[in-house]
This record gives structure tokens, sequence and C-alpha cells, in this order.
């Protein structure tokens, strides 16, 4: 993945999606398909283990390279956004049945309603990487309380004061703000504000809950 963005920096234009489209999911399949497997060889009683980096980074790095490739284009990267979830959601369904993997399994149920939650902001904008960072961060901290590490909390709540931030500086952009006419909720501005609170309330309450 790095050095797919170190190209995508020096050397990518639009006229090269169609060859590059494809190196993309196959890493995507890639990395989705280690942690199933890693947890299929593990003993019974410790298919629960599992990396967060690894189940809820790759998705955001591979979302985030796709809205690269498909800049512009915010109705096709919505319908991505919705494929994703429910993908996550056909996984999630298919483990929820298996009793040992019921941690991946809500792993893979919160990635499918943060994708499918995150397909609202990128069909109206798409300026949604805030929002990314805000639901995976929250996913992260979720996942670090469920196993009581600390890494994945610090990691989860720092993604989510990041994402607040960069979504601060974005409102500098004065083009970027509804005008007079807009909806009142059905606007970018407003729904990233949404998702970005919604997952600080969701930590929260996952600190309460422990």
């Amino acid at each position: 993945f790095g050095i797919g963005i170190v190209w995508g920096v020096l050397d990518y234009t639009p006229q090269k999606y169609a060859s590059t489209q494809p190196f993309l999911v196959l890493f995507f399949a890639f990395y989705l398909l280690i942690p199933l497997l890693f947890a299929r060889r593990q003993p019974a009683g410790r298919r629960d283990f599992i990396d967060g980096c690894l189940i809820f980074g790759m998705p955001l790095v591979a979302f985030s390279l796709q809205a690269g490739l498909m800049e512009g284009r915010r109705m096709p990267l919505a319908f991505c956004a919705l494929g994703l979830g429910a993908l996550y959601a056909a996984l999630a369904w298919w483990l929820r049945r298996r009793k040992d993997y019921q941690v991946l399994s809500q792993a893979y149920a919160l990635l499918a309603v943060g994708f499918a939650t995150l397909a609202v902001p990128l069909a109206l904008s798409a300026q949604a990487t805030a929002c990314v960072f805000a639901l995976e961060g929250a996913a992260l901290v979720w996942l670090g309380l469920r196993q009581q590490r600390r890494l994945p909390q610090f990691a989860g709540l720092a993604l989510q004061l990041a994402a607040a931030a960069a979504y601060a500086i974005g409102l500098e952009n004065t083009s970027a703000l509804p005008t007079y006419d807009d909806s009142m909720f059905a606007n970018a501005i407003f729904m990233g504000a949404l998702l970005i609170a919604l997952a600080g309330f969701a930590s929260a309450w996952a600190y309460r809950q422990r």
C-alpha cells in the first residue's frame, strides 16, 4: 500500500485508471482474507484475537485510495461505500453463526454500519476523509476496550481528534459551506459534523459500558 501511494502521488493519471483499479481490488481482497485465514488456523478459544490495524486500518487505506482514483466522482464513490458495507455485513452475518468468531463478526458489523453511513455524505460531497477517520477511530476504541489493550484505544481517540481538526480546518474553505438555499440537514457540512459527533458519542458509550 505504501509503494502504491508513493507511485500514485508521483505518477498516477486518470488515463491509468483501468489498469490501476484491478490492483487495488486485488490487494483489498488479499488483506481481507488474511484475518479470516489466520483466525481459522487458530485453536478454538483464540479465534477472537484479531489485529485492529489490519481489520480497521486496511479498509481505511483502501477506501482512501479509491477516493483518490475517483476524485470528483461523488456518486460512484458513494456506491463503493455501500458495496463495502454490504460485503462486511455479509461477512458479519456469516461469522455470527460461528461461536468462536464473535469479535471478528462484531468488528465486521461495525465496518458495515460505518461504510453504509459514510455513503450518505459521500453522495453529497467527496470530502469525507474526516468522517472515515472518525468512524474508524470509534471502531478502534471499541476493539481496544473489548480486548483490554490501550494502544488501539489511544489510536482510535487520536484518529477522532485528527478528524475533528481536519473538519474544522476544512470549514475555512468558504466555498465548501452550504448556501442559504441548501437543505438544512441534507448537506455535506451537516452530515460530516454529525458523523464525527456520533463517533465521539459511540466511544463515550463504549467507555461507559466498560
